[in-house]
Formats: structure tokens, sequence, C-alpha cells
């Protein structure tokens, strides 16, 4: 018997964990499709600006804004912008100089 209380205690304390890992992710898949912009249209937007090749996109929540994260390589250069889902617009760029 106190092994099934034991069991049963774990899963109540690991569930609620997991219920919001996936609600997150349902939140996010939800907030992907309903995005105005896409991630092609991101990617594209990125290496346009920068004229390097996109190499990793992510897709985010920040100060609630939905936004696609690219990262563009070319030789000596990595660049990071941050890409407005709804607008296309580029909400942040950084450059980093590599030697």
């Amino acid at each position: 018997m106190k092994t099934t209380s034991s069991l049963l205690f774990s899963l109540l304390i690991i569930m609620p964990g997991m219920a919001a890992a996936q609600s997150k992710h349902q939140q996010e898949a939800q907030a992907i499709n309903d995005a105005k912009v896409t991630l092609a249209q991101a990617v594209q937007t990125a290496e346009s600006e920068t004229g390097a090749k996109a190499v990793e996109v992510d897709f985010d929540r920040e100060n609630n804004v939905w936004s696609y994260e690219v990262t563009t390589l070319k030789p000596g250069t990595k660049y990071e912008l941050v890409i407005d889902a709804n607008t296309g617009q580029v909400i942040s760029r950084k450059e980093e100089q590599k030697q």
C-alpha cells in the first residue's frame, strides 16, 4: 500500500508540470498556425537583410510578441535577427564578427 501511495503522490507532483509543458507547446503550435508571417518568409527576410544563409530558426514569445529568431552565417560573420511573426518587421538584429 505504501508503494502505491508513493507512486500516486509522485504522479500528482509530476502531472501538473507535464500539463503546463503540454499547454505551452499547444500555445506555441496555435501561435505558429495563426502567424501572418511564415517560417519561410522569416528566413527570406533574414537572409535578405544580412546577405547570409540561415542556419537556425527558433519560434518563441517575448514581451507578449510571437517572433522568429533567425541565425544566419557568412564567412566571418554571424547574425541573429528577431522577426515579428505577425508583421514581418525586424525587431532586433545582432551581428558578431568571427576571426
